[in-house]
């Protein structure tokens, strides 16, 4: 069964913060600490949730073991966060005073269009001390479900997404795509590199490229050149992969790591492909009153560096 489904059959969230406390704490003694309850308590709550859910939550087997969750325990497990998450956020947002204070959560691919975000929340804390900002690295499949679930106020997309369900403006037009090799790779002391001359090449491309048909990776020219050996979701620890000689790297300029002492060199693609990056938010949905404020503060700082940018 759903979680959200289950939820709202009669679940609490009492319930799933007990549950959840459970997992983290791996144990029925330590989770009752925590939330200062007996473990008979804790341990009846644990078991009613799964009498009411038909399912087993932990494999109980193994004496002196930290309890290990089962398959439907995993499941919960993940949305219960989810759900719990959503819950506190719309706490926060309902109690909060006409002062604008609380929690705003940003969601962001590794883009140089951080920098302009940077400045508007730093803007934002300046007027808006009682803000507290919560920020989440992630790829773009994993952005655009925090943003239906309500998880996250915005979203920092690498661009092509379907943007349909979303407002937005775009702010970066410019970040080159290219290939992270090791120092001593014969492309490292290339300007650039045609993508007719990547045949065979082992490379490491973004996973979201993949998910969303990116028109670079799925071009037919750079499909057939080069040998995708692996994907990742954020640039740095595959990094480590390209020092080891594990492949290449596809990644934007700014993501990847090649300051100095890293090994790492940046060599941009031909023709020159540059990614576009949107800050999106949920469609006819509600904004905080932070999050009306950081809209204002990041088109103020938009307006100012480029004033012909796209809006929503």
């Amino acid at each position: 069964m759903d979680a959200y489904q289950a939820a709202g059959d009669g679940m609490e969230i009492k319930e799933l913060r007990y549950f959840v406390t459970v997992v983290q704490e791996e144990g029925i003694t330590a989770a009752a600490d925590v939330l200062r309850v007996s473990q008979p308590t804790l341990s009846r709550q644990i078991k009613d949730l799964e009498e009411s859910l038909g399912a087993r939550l932990f494999d109980r087997g193994n004496r002196g073991r930290a309890l290990e969750l089962t398959r439907e325990g995993r499941m919960l497990y993940r949305r219960a966060c989810e759900i719990i998450a959503l819950a506190d956020k719309a706490e926060a947002e309902i109690t909060t005073s006409e002062t604008v204070e609380g929690d705003l959560h940003i969601s962001a691919a590794q883009t140089c269009a951080m920098c302009v975000v940077a400045k508007a929340l730093t803007l934002l804390c300046e007027r808006h001390p009682g803000v507290t900002v919560h920020l989440q690295d992630a790829y773009s499949d994993d952005i655009i479900d925090r943003l239906n679930n309500g998880i996250t106020d915005f979203g920092l997309l690498a661009q092509p997404v379907d943007m349909s369900g979303f407002d937005y403006l775009d702010l970066s037009d410019r970040d080159p795509l290219g290939l992270v090799v090791r120092a001593d790779h014969p492309l490292a002391a290339r300007a650039n590199v045609d993508v007719a001359e990547l045949k065979g090449l082992r490379a490491i491309v973004p996973k979201g490229s993949i998910s969303r048909n990116d028109s670079l990776v799925q071009s037919s020219r750079l499909a057939e050149g080069l040998r995708v050996v692996g994907t990742m979701n954020l640039c740095h620890n595959a990094g480590y992969l390209v020092r080891e000689g594990f492949g290449a790297m596809l990644c934007p300029k700014s993501a990847a790591n090649v300051g100095e002492g890293s090994g790492l060199t940046f060599v941009p693609v031909s023709p020159e492909h540059a990614v576009r990056v949107s800050l999106a938010w949920k469609r006819n949905q509600p904004l905080s009153r932070q999050a009306e404020a950081f809209l204002t503060a990041l088109r103020e700082v938009i307006d100012g560096e480029r004033p012909n940018v796209l809006a929503d």
